[in-house]
């Protein structure tokens, strides 16, 4: 709840980085999501597309331009980045310069993503490697879900969650994870 009353008081006070990365040429889809602490480069940010439903975990890192040779050799490299629709990038992951990322992807958190992804790839390593396919993955975790504890929205913080059902949580997920709605 917090985070969305700040997010909204940074949009009120015209403070919000995303407005003002939009402005300077970033596009995003419907549905762009990024959670907190996340770091789009903003200095070349007009070369970094995003698409439709796209989330990006906390500490996202996504950079379009790389100085490593400009004191070696006066110049700073560029790249695009393309990010397709339907990806969710983990916690902590770094997408460099001149990166697509194919529609229908997850990249894992902490990967450093160094080279392109095709659609629908379940990728993650530093540096990232394609391990699968998302459809596979997604598959898996249908069928771990089936056995495993649900909760609702009322298990979160702005769902309101207590002490108990807190505790009620950890001790369901003893044996293995849970699943929330």
């Amino acid at each position: 709840m917090m985070s969305t009353i700040r997010r909204l008081l940074r949009r009120l006070l015209g403070r919000d980085p995303l407005s003002r990365l939009r402005a300077n040429g970033l596009i995003t889809g419907r549905n762009f999501f990024m959670q907190d602490s996340c770091l789009i480069d903003a200095s070349h940010c007009w070369h970094i597309r995003i698409g439709d439903d796209v989330t990006l975990g906390p500490r996202v890192t996504l950079l379009a331009h790389d100085a490593s040779m400009r004191q070696a050799l006066g110049k700073v490299r560029l790249g695009r980045l393309e990010i397709g629709s339907r990806v969710f990038i983990g916690a902590g992951a770094i997408v460099l310069p001149g990166i697509r990322i194919g529609d229908d992807c997850i990249i894992g958190a902490g990967s450093v993503v160094s080279a392109d992804i095709p659609a629908g790839s379940l990728a993650f390593g530093n540096p990232a490697r394609v391990m699968g396919s998302t459809a596979d993955y997604l598959e898996r975790q249908r069928q771990l879900m089936a056995g495993s504890p649900v909760f609702d929205e009322r298990y979160t913080l702005r769902g309101g969650v207590t002490t108990a059902m807190k505790e009620e949580m950890n001790r369901q997920m003893q044996n293995g994870p849970a699943f929330i709605d």
